[in-house]
């Protein structure tokens, strides 16, 4: 049997603040490469891209979403 730890309510809001901040910035840049092949010549590659791009809209989305309200 395992002992949890109880962590206080600031301090986890602070750590799940840091968390969505951390995620937004590598999806940031994700975007952008996704953002870059979506110019590319190969369609296929576009079609790709573009759904990646939506993808990683999405999960911003979510993570905007996800904020405690004031």
């Amino acid at each position: 049997m395992t002992q949890t730890q109880e962590i206080p309510v600031d301090d986890a809001e602070k750590r799940l603040s840091t968390l969505r901040h951390d995620l937004r910035n590598d999806l940031a840049t994700a975007l952008l490469a996704a953002d870059l092949l979506a110019s590319h010549k190969d369609e296929t590659v576009k079609r790709h891209a573009t759904s990646i791009v939506t993808a990683l809209e999405k999960a911003t989305d979510r993570l905007k979403r996800s904020k405690k309200p004031a």
